[in-house]
């Protein structure tokens, strides 16, 4: 599946045959280190990141007024999937090293395997590092 916007991201994670859980990371754009001015280089900071049961979001409004509530600055919400198994959801552990595994690869620029979404829930095409 094609996808082009928040609204199919949420329908193809809720076609899936497992139950899926996704994975959000709140990230500020920042100018890189030792770079100044308008036109300087800029990497991804995470801020916060959060798992939710993909039947559980509704839509991006709905994420972002979560986001808004507690009350970090984001720029944009980088957004992976991990498959339950047998009809279950993802165990707890295995989130919390996916989402880990998120956050160090943002940190290095690693997001050709994420979408990325800005603060109006339209999707982003970022350049690999």
């Amino acid at each position: 599946m094609n996808i082009a916007s928040f609204e199919d991201l949420l329908a193809a994670a809720a076609a899936q045959e497992q139950p899926q859980r996704l994975l959000f990371a709140f990230s500020m754009a920042e100018s890189a280190p030792g770079h100044v001015g308008q036109d300087a280089p800029q990497t991804l900071v995470p801020v916060m990141c959060a798992d939710k049961p993909s039947g559980e979001v509704e839509s991006f409004g709905q994420l972002a007024g979560e986001a808004a509530e507690i009350g970090a600055q984001w720029d944009m919400v980088m957004v992976s999937a991990l498959a339950g198994e047998a009809g279950a959801q993802p165990a707890a552990a295995t989130v919390e090293q996916a989402l880990r595994r998120m956050l160090r690869a943002i940190r290095e620029g690693q997001l050709e395997w994420m979408l990325a979404f800005d603060r109006q829930g339209r999707l982003l095409r970022p350049e690999p590092a």
